[in-house]
């Protein structure tokens, strides 16, 4: 434990690093804010979406394995691999076909998360001056310098709304039945051209083992200005998916294409043979912060980092996520957000009535620091 008496500016930076410093992919990282769509604020918790998408594209350990022949992906494609049970190409023409997702690393996945969003941070406000990753250390995930001169202490739980699907074109000497398995060895894979499926704007990503793969492609995209008109096509739809994630609405098609939206509907099973036992996504891929045993997690984890330094008033809590608790905010965020705390040692009397000053009671956090919608007091 780091000794709270300290000034641990110095401390910090020696044992942390830069968001995304070490990945190769953080310079188009930094060319995606650079862009025109990338200045505008508004956009970044698609804009989130996107780079996860890339990054679970990136970070899967044989892709290959999870790659099927579809014959309803776009025009130049005929094969679909997807990171929730469904494949989208097919919902988008009524069929309920079931596709084993793709999994990540689950060891990688939530140092990506976690470093993903805070590089969003990082670029959100001109009063952040830096963000330091502290991941691993048990202490707490992230320091954040404020321009005013306090240092913002943070935990992280985010996850993206949207994990798009990748799109390949495989070659096929022979005719292949719908959604039977592509069989690829590694360098097979290498040779196909890919695409990452919006859900309504299909981006090339070109040849999987081209350089930087797939972000350098998807930035060359954005950064091309005559593709903004689609690429706001591609926010707008977020954003439909983002209120059909929030009122769970399960008459909008865009629902079964969120991340924890649970089971497909009845005539999945019925007409199309969903397998009994198998939802599309569970709830261990809450988006944001509405996991609610991570809201627990943060909760506890805040209040003790805030316990530690609770004598320094230069030092800050926060909560970091990409999206608020859209679900379970009411329930789990809401009740806590105006409780404070004291050490009883700290009690006075006060005009005959036992007390603590206002200037040494706590907030159970500071701040919840979001891509939309935070808390800013």
């Amino acid at each position: 434990m780091i000794n709270s008496g300290d000034d641990m500016s110095d401390a910090f930076d020696m044992q942390g690093h830069k968001p995304l410093a070490e990945y190769p992919w953080n310079t188009d990282v930094e060319r995606l804010f650079a862009s025109s769509i990338g200045k505008n604020k508004q956009i970044y918790p698609f804009l989130f979406d996107c780079v996860m998408s890339l990054a679970y594209i990136d970070s899967t350990a044989g892709l290959e394995k999870s790659i099927e022949y579809c014959a309803n992906v776009p025009s130049g494609f005929n094969a679909h691999m997807s990171f929730i049970n469904l494949c989208s190409s097919c919902h988008d023409q009524g069929v309920w076909q079931y596709q084993k997702a793709a999994k990540p690393q689950s060891g990688a996945l939530g140092k990506l998360s976690s470093e993903v969003v805070l590089k969003f941070v990082e670029h959100l406000s001109t009063d952040i001056e830096k963000v330091i990753v502290l991941g691993g250390s048990g202490y707490a995930d992230a320091v954040i310098r404020h321009r005013s001169g306090i240092t913002i202490l943070a935990e992280v739980k985010a996850a993206p709304l949207i994990t798009y699907p990748l799109l390949l074109s495989v070659l096929s000497l022979k005719q292949n039945q719908q959604h039977s398995k592509a069989i690829l060895t590694a360098s097979q894979l290498k040779s196909c051209q890919s695409a990452i499926d919006m859900h309504g704007v299909v981006i090339p990503l070109g040849l999987v083992g081209s350089q930087n793969w797939p972000f350098k492609a998807f930035v060359d995209f954005v950064e091309d200005d005559d593709n903004s008109k689609l690429l706001n096509k591609c926010f707008l739809n977020w954003q439909e998916a983002r209120r059909a994630y929030v009122n769970k609405d399960k008459t909008n098609p865009f629902y079964y294409l969120t991340n924890a939206c649970g089971n497909p509907p009845i005539e999945a099973k019925r007409v199309y043979g969903w397998p009994s036992n198998e939802v599309i996504s569970d709830g261990k891929t809450s988006v944001g912060m509405d996991r609610t045993d991570d809201i627990k997690k943060a909760v506890y984890q805040t209040l003790k980092i805030g316990i530690t330094h609770q004598y320094q008033r230069h030092y800050t809590t926060a909560i970091v996520s990409n999206l608020p608790a859209y679900r379970h905010g009411l329930d789990y965020v809401d009740p806590v957000l105006t409780v404070l705390w004291g050490n009883e040692v700290d009690i006075q009397e006060i005009a005959g009535v036992s007390g603590i000053s206002r200037e040494k009671l706590h907030y159970v956090f500071d701040y919840i620091i979001t891509l939309s919608d935070p808390v800013l007091r």
